[in-house]
């Protein structure tokens, strides 16, 4: 039963949320069969306890001593935990989701007519809501429902309140048009990856809309729709300072999830003025990236991704801030994932190293590359590189450079970076012969291929 469905959701609840699972369980609210209450505490018991402990007879022999084997029944208890399993999730996340349960606490005071217990519930939640001007989009969302609780209870008191009918209509605009802006972000960020092309739908009528109007006071609406300019035009450099000005402002008021988006989008619009040679925006982009570290952008549930550690430790070295660079590199190290950690960790390191000129503290990381990721091989194959040239070691540059060759013929899952890769190989070949003779046509020749890998290092070299 270790491919069992009901198997695979217990092993993603982490300790807490068992212990939770268990009352949850054990509730005739929820589960008034016996036979699965037992049939959960055996799984909770022997979950890591490898495949034979789950085997579907022995799981049976232990819930149903002396009976004969019945696989349909098994299959039953399993269809009724997994029902039980479901209904706990969407408590667990309803509960946890900030303003859920007030929500649905005050509907349930309206629909059964308790105008006091609303009243009370209301009044503690709406300050919460107000208390704050700047709010996320769930905020908004949130702010918005709670206008419409409002004005239905207000509705059911005909002539004794007044209505609050332009701040439900205010409520409703200001979260429509942040999270159709959001939206839009998301497509065009997604547009300019997968070369496919996506109906915006009411994009342009919202844009205009807040261009002329005070919303776009409101620093969320704000942030989202300079981002937006951004992402439409990677030209637009007065969008990105009022968007990185907001962003150094208000990014205390995003959920970690949203925050790292709107990051991702300022980084990939300097990352796409520097790949277009405009190489002041390595500093913005390094500014960009140290503010999302603060903020705690680019560290989601305790992770960071590879790409992203990498990106902060490139930028960082081509700014020379090597004393922040190694600080960043080992604090961050246990936020890569762990199959991950040590390949990354160690590319990365030798990559410091290689900057201070540190050959053999650098070399050492790099002699051993054996990780499962290929395109980090690659990468540290052409680091290695790099440094038996500087250091004028041809001989076992030559051994790498051909074992490198081979190694590219033989994996047929890295699309476009091959040929990068094998360019790279082409002109540091070149270098070798023509280090001590240098070539003008071979600069150009550089300068001319698009795809090669380290263009500027090769250069650099002539």
């Amino acid at each position: 039963m270790h491919k069992n469905k009901v198997v695979i959701v217990l092993k993603s609840l982490s300790a807490d949320e068992m212990r939770q699972l268990d009352k949850f369980v054990r509730s005739p609210v929820h589960n008034r069969h016996e036979d699965v209450i037992r049939f959960f505490h055996y799984l909770r018991k022997h979950l890591n306890g490898g495949e034979k402990s789950l085997r579907k007879e022995l799981v049976f022999e232990n819930l149903f001593s002396g009976q004969v084997f019945d696989a349909q029944k098994l299959h039953y208890l399993s269809s009724y935990l997994l029902n039980v399993l479901d209904e706990f999730m969407a408590w667990q996340q309803w509960r946890n989701e900030k303003g859920q349960f007030e929500l649905h606490l005050l509907r349930a005071q309206r629909l059964h007519h308790l105008s006091f217990s609303f009243e009370g519930t209301y009044a503690k939640v709406k300050p919460d809501v107000s208390k704050n001007a700047f709010q996320d989009v769930a905020s908004l969302h949130f702010s918005y429902q709670l206008e419409q609780e409002r004005f239905s209870v207000d509705r059911q008191l005909a002539g004794k309140k007044a209505f609050r009918l332009q701040e439900m209509s205010d409520g409703l605009d200001a979260y429509f048009i942040a999270e159709k802006l959001r939206n839009a972000c998301i497509l065009l960020s997604n547009q300019a990856v997968s070369k496919t092309s996506y109906d915006t739908g009411l994009l342009e009528q919202v844009l205009a809309y807040v261009e002329g109007n005070t919303i776009l006071q409101n620093p969320l609406v704000a942030i989202y729709y300079h981002a937006c300019r951004t992402l439409r035009n990677f030209e637009d450099d007065l969008a990105f300072r009022s968007l990185k000005e907001l962003l150094t402002l208000h990014f205390q008021a995003f959920n970690p999830h949203e925050l790292n988006d709107i990051f991702i989008f300022a980084t990939n619009y300097c990352i796409r003025r520097i790949n277009n040679n405009e190489h002041q925006f390595m500093r913005e982009v390094f500014d960009i990236y140290q503010l999302g570290m603060d903020a705690g952008a680019f560290v989601q549930n305790g992770m960071m991704t590879p790409r992203t550690y990498s990106n902060i430790v490139h930028f960082g070295l081509r700014l020379r801030e090597l004393a922040w660079v190694e600080g960043f590199i080992f604090k961050n190290k246990d936020a890569l994932p762990e199959k991950q950690r040590e390949g990354f960790f160690n590319y990365n390191l030798a990559r410091f190293y290689h900057e201070k000129k540190n050959f053999s503290a650098a070399m050492p990381l790099l002699l051993q590359m054996d990780y499962e990721d290929v395109l980090l091989t690659c990468l540290g194959k052409i680091l290695l590189a790099k440094m038996y040239f500087e250091q004028g070691e041809h001989e076992t540059l030559g051994s790498l450079l051909q074992s490198f060759r081979a190694y590219l013929s033989r994996k047929k899952t890295l699309g476009y970076h091959r040929e990068t890769f094998l360019n790279f190989i082409h002109f540091i070949q070149k270098l070798m012969h023509h280090q001590f003779f240098p070539n003008a046509h071979l600069k150009q020749e550089i300068m001319e291929t698009k795809t090669v890998a380290e263009k500027e290092w090769l250069l650099s070299q002539l």
